[in-house]
């Protein structure tokens, strides 16, 4: 059985812009059990990226565990997550951990945040579920970042300008070309950092929105889901 925690070229990226942090992501195979509010998004689901078509047995064994063996899914995962703190720490190092590489869930995570030692120093997720957000942001040091879909305008304003999350988006600009600096929602204009430098989104000052590429599948959308950067953007 594969390791419940990955590694990827983003979280080289990250260790390498924060060399006092370490950091690890869990990816399942999306599904609408595992992502629940997945609909202009689904289609062009961060799975078609970078290396994870190629992961994809691996987020299938993973998902496995945890709709087959949820206690043994669990018990793996926080023996891992403090395997993972424990060396982190031993360098010096802070560990975060991101629950939802490619999901949207908090069962297991709620579990893991209420324990008496977390298992992780950090805990990150960016979520399209406005109301776990809404409740759960800061909770046991729990950080959000909203996820933009295209349709959940009313929500991802609320957050931005009431300084509850950030809100990622993501825009047709390639992986070598500049995101937009400011981006308007709902009338209003927000500064755009760009969240492909770094994966620690509890490190992004409150009030902007998080600028993504558009990846895999989603580079060719014409839908809602991937914004589109204009010349005066």
């Amino acid at each position: 059985m594969h390791s419940l925690l990955s590694k990827t070229i983003k979280t080289a990226k990250t260790e390498s812009k924060y060399p006092d942090w370490e950091n690890a992501l869990t990816y399942l195979l999306p599904n609408k059990v595992l992502c629940p509010f997945s609909d202009t998004c689904f289609k062009t689901c961060l799975k078609s990226s970078g290396r994870l078509p190629m992961a994809k047995k691996q987020m299938i064994d993973r998902t496995k565990l945890l709709f087959q063996e949820p206690e043994n899914y669990l018990e793996r995962l926080t023996s891992e997550l403090f395997k993972a703190k424990k060396s982190a720490n031993r360098k010096g190092k802070q560990f975060a951990y991101r629950n939802n590489g490619t999901s949207d869930r908090f069962d297991e995570l709620k579990i893991l945040l209420d324990m008496p030692e977390q298992p992780f120093d950090q805990a990150y997720d960016y979520s399209k579920d406005f109301l776990r957000v809404l409740n759960y942001q800061g909770y046991k040091g729990y950080h959000l970042t909203f996820s933009f879909d295209g349709l959940n305008i009313l929500e991802s304003s609320y957050l931005l300008k009431n300084k509850i999350a950030n809100v990622s988006m993501v825009f047709n600009v390639k992986r070598d070309k500049q995101l937009p600096k400011f981006h308007k929602l709902d009338g209003k204009r927000y500064k755009v950092i760009d969240g492909d430098l770094d994966d620690l989104r509890f490190k992004d000052k409150i009030g902007v929105i998080v600028g993504l590429r558009a990846k895999g599948k989603a580079i060719k959308n014409n839908g809602e889901f991937v914004q589109k950067v204009r010349a005066n953007a």
